[in-house]
């Protein structure tokens, strides 16, 4: 339509709109309060006083026919068939409104209290002070908000141009727009596809107010057979809809929708196996199926008409019946009942626990599969894509004897649709408003965390769970990421509040608070987090990839629990695999088990945990076929389970830890090099020698090098080994302090520059722990003490427990 960007304050139209604008629906109630006090005066004057009442009655006909034009014409405001200016295309509610000369700042304040400007306000956060502050109160420029208004209602293909059109364009002809949207972490196509959202809800509601109740009237209800065992076990999908379902019109779900037409109502096998991973809609595409049949769909073919649908699920029957035989009795008998009732198309929702055995499924082949052969019974199945390719291996009579229709995923368009309308129940249910940010995150961390749905399903799931986070009864972007962090302990929103902003900028002494040294290591892993915090890493690699190389008893594990305990919420969230017990080939299976199987697999770990530190320790020892199935892991941040399931490790921390070389290390320390100096020579002569291929190393962030320790910082450490011992006695309300030169006698005695500070915790078990424990069994230690241990007993327990070395007698 080539509309004038002209507004015609004189037109028909505008006079109509002004006019309902100001009596509204008070004038129309007072018109039919008024037209129905002069029938009933009417009728009663021409029983008592006769020809009278006529003229009454008479008199009542203008208010009939105000009532039928404010019906008719008024409150539709329908537009002009061949419109001109934009006064032809605007919405009643707004144009009513607006005075002769209209200014954007009187655009703005017509927006207000209007049912569109009010779904952009909460939707978006499009205040009526915010298209205030952003309008301009000059009538020069009101023609580039009608230009622009013209032009989004075009593009939106929106009935009229209302109120939230308006504020969209008054919007889009402020020239720093985008920055403006980006504070409120949307853009402009969000505005747009907001405006989409609110002329499909007034759709919906449209077509539900005239969308009949089930058609097909009594004879349909007593065509319906008796099936007593499949009302107590299967769930009535026809009879729960009732012309009142939500189901989203998706491309992918009318083809499936079609095909089964078809194969029901053709000749052949009466079975549809619905192929498609949880969470992709098979369940919406039997129900809108079932709508279709019930309601009395056009296009329905006469032999499918009010065929009801009847979902039976294989766990309840399985918990009903105890052994084989009597669950393959029930199941015969309620088959037989199906298919006597002549209108049942029965549905066996996660069919393929009908045929394998563990728990809570079982294996029923032999009788389900010569009915699907036959093919006289109809039914629809529906199953998970993976299981089902398993099961056709295993049985592959079963898989021919199906028609299958594969139900693939939504796209992000597709899912965005679709949680819109689902609103309308979740909003409903838990007394909600969802804004348009929550959305679009719900679609975002469901596609990034939720592993085990397919999309719809994914961000489905996560909207409904933030409606319990929600703030003043409004779910926000921040809803859905508090409803994610709470539920599977990840930390995905950027940090924004102060005490966490102080621990990131922190991170190194934090860490340092439990371990000594090594720098250079505290400081790459402390980066890494606070990239992953600030939102500037790749989110499709994990937080870090590092390889620790050093001696023993250095610090590479301790790092690892210190960096769990500080920032991950304690060392329970480190998961520790130890590849020394990966020499084999076929140890990559116990990698990637299934948790059922292998709960401590490393895939079933991190599902578990994917917010976490993950040590690989002496990866050196690992077979070059699990460290090759390790590649994947560091490069995309994913790791595929024996069920082919993504297992994301984006969330973690991945550290590998090596022992290789470390001679080598302590020999250039003490030649006088500096690490920087010869850690690249190091790495090549590690490549060199075959310890680790060139491609493995390059998949980590960094690779660190770990010093030895020398005796001023085993002094150090001996601190932190007696801070543990008195968190250890805390609770009995006693602690311990050494001399200062009694430190120096077990740092003497502990000092293994092979080992460590490994040696150093079993000084301090000998000569500090076992003195404590001996003295508070003696009761010369009372609660509230300080026991000091002085160097002369230090002295004493080390020079008497000093291994000697034994006298050879002299061969005779």
């Amino acid at each position: 339509m080539n509309v004038q960007p002209k507004f015609n304050y004189d037109s028909l139209r505008s006079q109509k709109a002004r006019f309902s604008v100001r009596f509204g629906n008070a004038w129309h109630v007072v018109v039919i309060a008024i037209g129905i006090m002069m029938v009933v005066l009417g009728v009663w004057m021409l029983i008592e006083h006769g020809s009278v009442g006529w003229l009454m009655l008479g008199l009542s006909g203008p208010m009939v026919m105000l009532s039928i034009w404010w019906e008719k014409d008024l409150k539709t405001a329908e537009i002009n068939k061949n419109p001109q200016t934009i006064d032809d295309v605007m919405a009643a509610d707004v144009l009513g409104k607006l005075p002769r000369r209209p200014t954007p700042t009187d655009i703005a304040e017509a927006i207000t209290g209007t049912r569109a400007g009010q779904f952009l306000a909460l939707r978006l956060g499009l205040t009526p002070n915010f298209l205030h502050n952003i309008s301009v109160d000059n009538p020069d420029q009101t023609e580039q908000v009608w230009k622009a208004a013209i032009e989004i209602w075009q593009s939106t293909e929106s009935p009229k141009i209302t109120s939230a059109v308006l504020a969209a364009a008054i919007v889009k002809q402020l020239p720093q727009h985008n920055s403006l949207l980006a504070n409120m972490k949307i853009d402009f196509h969000d505005i747009e596809e907001t405006i989409k959202w609110y002329e499909r809800i007034k759709a919906l509601i449209e077509e539900h107010n005239k969308k009949p109740l089930r058609t097909g009237g009594i004879a349909r209800d007593w065509s319906f057979g008796y099936t007593p065992l499949l009302s107590r076990f299967a769930q009535n999908i026809s009879a729960n809809i009732s012309g009142q379902m939500l189901t989203t019109k998706l491309a992918a779900h009318e083809s499936a929708l079609e095909q089964m037409m078809k194969i029901f109502s053709s000749g052949g096998r009466q079975n549809i196996a619905l192929i498609g991973a949880d969470g992709a809609g098979k369940s919406t595409v039997v129900s809108a199926f079932a709508e279709m049949l019930i309601d009395g769909h056009q296009g329905v073919p006469g032999s499918l008409m009010y065929q009801q649908v009847f979902m039976l699920d294989a766990s309840s029957l399985v918990s009903v019946a105890s052994g084989r035989g009597e669950l393959e009795n029930l199941v015969t008998m309620i088959l037989n009942e199906a298919f006597l009732s002549k209108n049942v198309i029965l549905c066996l929702d996660n069919a393929q626990l009908f045929f394998e055995e563990g728990i809570g499924s079982v294996d029923l082949s032999n009788v389900l599969l010569p009915i699907l052969e036959a093919g006289r019974l109809r039914m629809i199945l529906t199953m998970d894509d993976q299981r089902f390719l398993q099961i056709s291996q295993m049985k592959p009579q079963l898989a021919h004897a199906l028609n299958t229709i594969a139900i693939q995923p939504s796209t992000e368009a597709e899912t965005m649709k679709i949680m819109r309308d689902q609103l309308v129940i979740f909003e409903a249910q838990h007394k909600v408003t969802y804004m348009y940010q929550a959305l679009a995150e719900a679609y975002r961390v469901g596609d990034r965390y939720v592993q085990d749905l397919a999309m719809p399903g994914k961000a489905l799931k996560i909207l409904e769970a933030a409606a319990s986070y929600a703030r003043g009864g409004l779910v926000t972007a921040q809803s859905v990421d508090d409803a994610i962090e709470k539920t599977l302990g990840i930390k995905i929103s950027t940090a924004n509040t102060g005490d966490e902003r102080e621990k990131l900028l922190n991170l190194e002494t934090l860490i340092h608070q439990r371990m000594i040294n090594q720098s250079r290591a505290v400081t790459v892993v402390s980066d890494a987090i606070r990239r992953a915090r600030t939102g500037v890493r790749n989110q499709n690699r994990p937080i870090g990839a590092f390889l620790f190389l050093g001696p023993t008893g250095v610090g590479k594990t301790e790092l690892s629990k210190a960096l769990a305990d500080v920032y991950f919420g304690g060392e329970g969230s480190m998961i520790r695999l130890d590849l020394n017990e990966f020499v084999r080939p076929d140890d990559v299976a116990r990698l990637i088990a299934d948790g059922a199987r292998d709960p401590g697999s490393l895939t079933a770990q991190v599902q578990k945990k994917p917010f976490s530190v993950v040590l690989l320790d002496e990866i050196e020892k690992a077979h070059p076929q699990v460290l090759t199935t390790l590649l994947q892991l560091l490069d995309e941040g994913i790791l595929r389970d024996e069920n082919n399931r993504e297992i994301s490790f984006r969330d973690t921390i991945v550290i590998a830890t090596s022992n290789a070389g470390a001679d080598r290390i302590r020999e250039y320390i003490e030649r006088g090099y500096q690490l920087e100096q010869f850690e690249q020579t190091f790495i090549n002569e590690l490549i060199n020698a075959n310890l680790f291929r060139p491609e493995f190393l390059n998949r980590f962030d960094e690779i660190v090098l770990f010093r030895p320790l020398g005796k001023e910082e085993l002094l150090q450490v001996v601190d932190l080994i007696l801070a543990g011992v008195n968190k250890t006695l805390a609770p009995q309300k006693i602690q311990v302090a050494v001399e200062e030169e009694g430190k120096k006698l077990l740092v003497e005695a502990g000092y293994d520059p092979r080992l460590g500070a490994r040696p150093m915790r079993r000084v301090v078990q000998r000569a500090v722990e076992n003195t404590v424990a001996k003295q508070m069994l003696a009761g010369t230690v009372a609660p509230g003490s300080t026991t000091i241990i002085t160097t002369e007993q230090i002295r004493q327990i080390l020079s008497s427990q000093t291994p000697q070395a034994p006298v050879i007698p002299p061969a005779s």
